[in-house]
């Protein structure tokens, strides 16, 4: 099923409208103290409750806008799998970027000191990263595999001494079954940095 520029963005908005409900409830909470006149220990309440609804508010307004290109795109790539689940681990990866921005802005708002916070997460993002480069590594090379296209599944290729159809691109490795029959599996990343001839272009 194929749909119009003009349909997407038709769908997109009305998603977006669905999923407003924290907007209204941020409205509601931010002008109804001024509007009943209550104290201003209340406005401060309620300051509070129109940050935390914002936040909820940016984090459903994410899920919507990535789900719904993440869909776009599936079915446009529906015959590429490997394409189909990379883009999936991106929009995963993005979603969680967009939350911690969020998260900091929201902690901002409530006049908590994140600088810490930062500084923590920093830290504990470098020891993470050293301690999982290999996969990451993998990770990144699968996605200049999956946006530049050296091979696509089908393709004939030979690495090294090694010869073969390429069978399957994942997150880690990519699969080659051979031309005498055995599957040989490649890391992502050893497989960017050696020679590769691709005998189907």
């Amino acid at each position: 099923m194929f749909y119009t520029t003009d349909s997407m963005k038709n769908t997109l908005a009305i998603k977006i409208l669905r999923g407003s409900l924290f907007l209204v409830i941020a409205l509601v909470a931010s002008y109804m103290p001024r509007l009943l006149g209550l104290p201003a220990s209340t406005q401060d309440k309620a300051n509070v409750a129109t940050i935390l609804a914002l936040f909820m508010q940016g984090v459903i307004w994410t899920n919507i806008i990535i789900s719904h290109y993440l869909h776009r795109y599936v079915q446009g790539h529906a015959a590429d799998g490997a394409s189909i689940m990379t883009y999936r681990a991106l929009a995963v990866v993005a979603r969680l970027m967009i939350w911690v921005i969020l998260g900091v802005v929201a902690l901002s708002g409530l006049q908590i000191q994140v600088r810490p916070l930062l500084t923590g997460l920093g830290i504990g993002g470098l020891a993470v990263a050293l301690a999982v480069q290999n996969i990451l590594g993998d990770l990144f090379a699968a996605i200049a595999i999956v946006v530049d296209k050296p091979f696509v599944i089908g393709d004939s290729i030979s690495v090294e001494n090694y010869r073969g159809k390429v069978e399957s691109i994942g997150l880690k490795t990519t699969r080659v079954r051979s031309d005498s029959g055995e599957q040989i599996i490649f890391a992502n990343g050893e497989l960017l940095k050696s020679k590769i001839r691709n005998y189907s272009r």
